[in-house]
């Protein structure tokens, strides 16, 4: 049984628009998938930014099912024409638009999670805990706006309700949209002080700066929403809200994705190691012997699963202590055969002068949780 009351062919421009939602939504699911498995490869465990992501998706899928709802109703039509359905389009879109908030809120917050996971900067992590205080209230806010801003609450999808008041609801979707674009800007370049000052190449802090602002892609989507939420009319919503429509689904979409591409870093990790040694495998036995030596030097430790290209971060604070134990060779008598390793600070073992020493160091970091 369908919820409208009249149903009407679906327009092309609106039929376009729901395939190409479709395909986002896909994509989202399927980016979605592989950074649960690349968490899962690298032996890490699911923490809050990855819950959070897992609980937008549904919410991603749940506007584009309102947007299938909506298309045989008569978007893209006169309201003349479609008054009869106008009770359940108004309920669709109220919902419509307090899923939006939530979702892109949730996003938000995963990204958010996401530093606190990866930099260990006392002062990154303050200002991260700030801004995810700031965004939990404004979205709280924003849900609340909707479900108060009319009086009574059927007044907001009923416009026949007897003594029934709203506010001006388009200025509070154009508000939401704002305050997106503002938070989107302050989310994605918190950290950016922070990675231009590791002690890395110049090529790798650009590379980490586009892996973070990748996320203006949902910025200049949200743009183009607020343009067209300028023309919204709700006196004539179904013929004005095609585009309002079509935007709003694929901006939480792409958001998702944009979102989870980082966290790909494993399987992509893994393909080049695969690449790597599939080349090496060309190599004769006798290559392989005689180089064995200079690979085993120029082996390095690879990060840990939850850490990206940013080991060069430390945080010299009373939560994490770097130490280092150097076994250094003792002064050998003139009768010993054998010289004892003696444990001394590293800088007394390395600086001290002369040839022919064999130092072996080890070091670990510990952190309070």
């Amino acid at each position: 049984m369908a919820l409208q009351a009249v149903t009407f062919p679906i327009m092309t421009i609106v039929k376009n628009h729901l395939i190409v939602n479709c395909v986002f939504v896909f994509i989202a699911l399927f980016i979605v998938g592989l950074r649960l498995f690349a968490r899962f490869m690298s032996g890490a465990k699911l923490w809050w930014d990855d819950y959070l992501i897992l609980f937008s998706v549904p919410q991603g899928v749940g506007m584009l099912v309102i947007q299938g709802l909506y298309a045989p109703m008569g978007v893209g039509r006169p309201i003349t024409e479609t008054l009869p359905n106008l009770v359940i389009i108004l309920q669709l879109t109220l919902s419509y638009a307090l899923i939006y908030t939530l979702c892109i809120s949730t996003v938000k917050l995963s990204v958010l999670f996401f530093y606190l996971r990866v930099f260990p900067n006392k002062h990154m992590r303050v200002a991260t805990k700030i801004v995810i205080a700031f965004i939990s209230v404004w979205a709280l806010a924003n849900i609340l706006m909707f479900l108060l801003l009319c009086h009574p609450f059927a007044a907001s999808y009923n416009p026949a309700i007897p003594g029934g008041k709203c506010g001006n609801q388009v200025s509070a979707f154009i508000a939401v949209g704002v305050y997106n674009i503002i938070s989107d800007f302050v989310v994605l370049t918190l950290p950016l002080r922070t990675i231009w000052t590791l002690n890395t190449k110049k090529q790798m802090k650009l590379s980490l700066t586009a892996i973070f602002l990748v996320g203006l892609l949902v910025s200049a989507v949200a743009v183009a929403r607020i343009i067209t939420l300028t023309h919204l009319e709700l006196a004539n919503i179904t013929g004005t809200m095609v585009w309002v429509d079509f935007l709003s689904t694929l901006e939480v979409n792409l958001g998702i994705i944009c979102v989870s591409l980082p966290m790909l870093g494993p399987l992509v990790s893994r393909w080049n190691k695969t690449r790597g040694a599939s080349k090496l495998g060309n190599y004769n036995q006798s290559e392989r012997s005689g180089q064995s030596g200079s690979k085993l030097s120029s082996r390095k430790k690879q990060p840990g699963p939850d850490t990206i290209a940013l080991h060069s971060i430390y945080d010299h604070g009373e939560d994490t202590i770097h130490a280092a134990t150097v076994f250094a060779p003792e002064e050998q008598s003139p009768n010993a055969s054998e010289t004892n390793l003696s444990p001394q600070k590293a800088s007394s073992a390395l600086d001290r002068p002369g040839a022919n020493r064999i130092v072996v160091e080890s070091r670990w970091e510990i952190k309070r949780s």
